[in-house]
């Protein structure tokens, strides 16, 4: 018997352009597109507006301006991935998009809108210590800042004090729950926190936005600096009185 010889193998086909060569892309210039590029660009804008107005906001309020900036650019950056892994790692459309994210969210930055600025106004306030014992009772103008937004009160900064061996300056800060009593050279007293922003039981209720109030505080020192001479504790009713800030 003869065997039949086995036949080669055929022959492996030429590379085919056609077939294994980069699928057609979709064009760029279409209706369906224009149409996304704006959506994007409009989102862009309302983010930059949004960061804008929450910058402007006091600073007890910054946490949003946080948020924004922080959390959309995470976002962000994961929608850019997601679309590279989505849409074939079509780097340059992907990009053109962001690009236009990014351009719209600087138009936003720059006409959104803000709050009212900070003002600062003259009021009067009372200071009565009871220690050290026999230091005088101050009264006079104090500096009252409104925050930006202006329907609380910032600061209110008195003139100097005397009867503390150097005349010092008492701040109260309303934003970040802080009182400082402070001579500027080696002295500086100091209270934090809500318990320190309490109203005394006999005090008449706070006023609107703070813009008036009684506290009962008390200072102790923390400047390794002072001197034997400076006051280690201070105690005192402080009283204030802050007038509306002026309309723009």
């Amino acid at each position: 018997m003869f065997r039949r010889p086995s036949l080669p193998p055929p022959p492996i086909p030429p590379l085919d352009a056609d077939d294994h060569g980069e699928a057609a892309r979709r064009p760029l210039a279409t209706g369906t597109n224009a149409r996304r590029a704006l959506a994007v660009f409009v989102g862009g804008v309302a983010w930059g507006a949004a960061v804008r107005f929450a910058d402007s906001l006091p600073v007890d309020m910054g946490f949003w301006a946080f948020v924004l900036k922080v959390g959309v650019g995470f976002a962000f950056v994961v929608a850019i991935l997601l679309l590279l892994l989505l849409r074939g790692f079509e780097v340059d459309r992907v990009l053109l998009g962001a690009a236009i994210a990014i351009g719209g969210a600087t138009v936003g930055l720059t006409v959104g809108p803000t709050v009212a600025s900070p003002v600062t106004v003259t009021g009067s306030f009372s200071f009565s210590p009871v220690l050290p014992v026999g230091a005088p009772v101050s009264e006079g103008d104090a500096a009252c800042e409104w925050a930006a937004g202006r329907w609380k009160i910032a600061t209110v900064g008195t003139v100097p004090l005397a009867g503390l061996g150097t005349p010092h300056i008492l701040a109260v800060d309303f934003l970040r729950r802080r009182i400082t009593l402070a001579d500027g050279r080696g002295s500086t007293l100091l209270a934090v926190g809500n318990a320190a922003f309490d109203p005394p039981p006999d005090a008449p209720p706070r006023g609107e936005g703070d813009r008036s109030g009684t506290l009962d505080l008390d200072l102790l020192q923390v400047d390794p600096a002072s001197s034997p001479a400076d006051p280690n504790e201070v105690r005192a009713r402080f009283t204030w009185e802050c007038p509306s800030p002026p309309v723009e």
